[in-house]
């Protein structure tokens, strides 16, 4: 099962590190200074916010399942440790593509974007121009509006010029023929109803939430894609507008990196923003992770990051209290710095 593999990926790289709910945490985008730090530390960013409405039961659900099949164990201290055959499993199965890190959700716009287009021009080319709407959402229609508006949107030659956009891109996506038909079956045209997720999960002989994580995955593969080619698929480009992240920093990070590169201590900052220094220090966490040429050596020294570095690998451990007994001189947010860039 997909969702299985998923946690599996999951659990590796944390490796008995953090409990098992870190990786509902994970799943569900959350935005706490302990999950952003996992994202980091495990580079575990594909995952991030691919399933916002996960369930408790369901998780719990799914990692029973991992446990009885021998996949995963859970130890005294709640931590998930996938087992010899977990990994056996996982060393077999296809890679996973998600981009969570950059879409977080976003990429259900678009489809409805695309749904709500494909219907207008099929329904305008058989000539029933009184269709009900498919997506209910104002900001969908207005967006569709706004994309129609100044096109020749009834015309046989632009709904051909579109169709032809929409075969070829998909067509030529690095995906099994699973993972297209998803795509293609839950589109809704003239007197032709997308599949519910339930046909789907029938007809694929999955489960409802796989066939959900199969489409998540095509759409994060056919965007990156999208972007790439924005000549080549002009219309659908435009359909993508907005989508990915192009700045992945929430508003309040933004807010402490703006001061920070301002000339603003992280200690002026919490004062300044009236906030805990626990709290900036997840800021300049988010923002290591995310800045390629974050100026790490104005935290540590170039000496103790290698150090800190070589801990992590000799023990196979990024637990900070494991490495901050090898090196105590160091902090706990330096070392958090560390773990969260390139190399940690």
């Amino acid at each position: 099962m997909y969702i299985q593999q998923v946690l599996l990926s999951i659990f590796s790289p944390m490796n008995g590190q953090r409990s098992a709910t870190a990786a509902l945490h994970l799943l569900r985008g959350k935005r706490s200074g302990q999950t952003i730090q996992d994202v980091g530390t495990f580079h575990l960013h594909k995952y991030f916010g691919i399933l916002p409405k996960l369930s408790k039961n369901t998780f719990t659900d799914e990692l029973n399942q991992l446990i009885d099949a021998g996949w995963v164990h859970i130890n005294d201290g709640q931590q998930a440790i996938i087992t010899a055959r977990g990994k056996t499993v996982l060393q077999q199965s296809k890679e996973i593509l998600f981009n969570g890190w950059y879409y977080r959700g976003n990429e259900h716009i678009f489809f409805k974007r695309l749904s709500l287009v494909v219907q207008t021009l099929s329904h305008f080319h058989a000539g029933d121009y009184r269709f009900m709407p498919l997506q209910k959402d104002e900001e969908i229609q207005h967006f569709v509006k706004q994309f129609l508006m100044g096109k020749p949107y009834k015309e046989t030659k632009f709904k051909n010029q579109f169709r032809d956009e929409l075969e070829e891109s998909i067509q030529q996506l690095p995906l099994d023929d699973k993972h297209k038909l998803t795509i293609v079956l839950r589109i809704t045209g003239y007197r032709l109803s997308g599949w519910t997720w339930q046909q789907l999960a029938e007809e694929f002989d999955a489960t409802e939430l796989d066939m959900q994580l199969i489409l998540i995955e095509s759409l994060h593969i056919w965007l990156d894609d999208l972007y790439a080619k924005r000549n080549q698929y002009p219309f659908l480009h435009q359909l993508a507008a907005g989508i990915r992240l192009e700045n992945v920093l929430n508003d309040s990070t933004k807010k402490t990196a703006d001061l920070y590169y301002n000339g603003y201590t992280p200690d002026q900052i919490a004062q300044m923003r009236s906030l805990k220094i626990s709290t900036i220090e997840d800021h300049f966490v988010e923002m290591a992770m995310n800045d390629i040429d974050f100026p790490l050596n104005q935290f540590i020294s170039e000496e103790d990051t290698d150090k800190a570095r070589d801990v992590m690998r000799q023990t196979g451990s990024k637990k900070l209290k494991v490495i901050r007994e090898s090196i105590p001189h160091l902090s706990y947010f330096q070392i958090r710095l560390v773990m969260a860039t390139k190399g940690g």
